[in-house]
């Protein structure tokens, strides 16, 4: 029993608690760089993988959204052979007065695979293109920061709808800021024009953006860039 007491044994006791603590200021580290970037005003930031109008949504039995996490499964159904399942426990935000009601919200999702990392449903009607909030930075790879804080894809020709002519996409963020909307087509899941608050249906430009050789998104090559669009590169200068 004296061996208990001794000193190597308290001192081998301190060093195996301090392994302890390091290995969890560690582990709290490392899920501290898996959250997602800050983004002004308490937002973050996080790629959205599909964006897209819902047909109908059926929240499971007891479905609540509690401290922004489900409380129970919520079946997404997005046309007659797609159903997205947000299974109980997954983090998200609910922003559809009319949740239930047929052709009412949009969901944009942030997924791995097919399971739903996080989602937020929020108003929108059945249409080729939905209407996003403005462009707040063009970031690399072929994706946009929009102003709620979603990363989205972009065109490799992205117009720019307004009366103001501005020189490029990057011009165009920097003058009109929050004012401003960006255009989704949903087919191609990219941002494929931007419009400025005083414009008119007649008046557009348009901006090649060159998405870099890494680029993971899915850009139209179909398009020829108009005289005088400028490239990314050409913006920076």
């Amino acid at each position: 029993m004296r061996q208990f007491f001794t000193l190597r044994f308290w001192l081998t006791l301190a060093a195996l608690a301090g392994l302890a603590l390091a290995a969890l200021a560690v582990a709290r580290s490392q899920e501290g760089d898996a959250a997602p970037t800050v983004v002004g005003e308490g937002r973050t930031s996080r790629q959205m993988d599909l964006v897209t109008w819902v047909y109908t949504i059926v929240p499971g039995d007891g479905f609540a959204m509690v401290d922004g996490r489900t409380t129970a499964d919520l079946a997404v159904v997005l046309d007659g052979t797609r159903t997205m399942r947000i299974v109980k426990g997954t983090e998200g935000e609910i922003d559809c007065p009319s949740l239930t009601v047929p052709g009412h919200c949009m969901i944009a999702a942030d997924l791995l695979g097919d399971a739903v990392l996080w989602f937020s449903i929020v108003e929108g009607r059945p249409s080729a293109t939905l209407t996003l909030p403005a462009v707040r930075e063009v970031l690399d790879d072929g994706w946009l920061l929009l102003a709620n804080g979603w990363e989205v894809r972009h065109a490799s020709v992205v117009d720019r709808v307004c009366d103001d002519d501005t020189a490029s996409l990057t011009e165009f963020i920097r003058t009109f800021g929050d004012e401003a909307t960006s255009t989704f087509d949903v087919e191609r899941q990219q941002v494929v024009k931007v419009t400025c608050p005083r414009a008119t249906a007649t008046t557009s430009t348009s901006t090649t953006v060159d998405p870099g050789p890494t680029s993971t998104g899915p850009l139209d090559t179909g398009s020829t860039p108009l005289a005088g669009e400028e490239t990314l590169d050409d913006e920076a200068g």
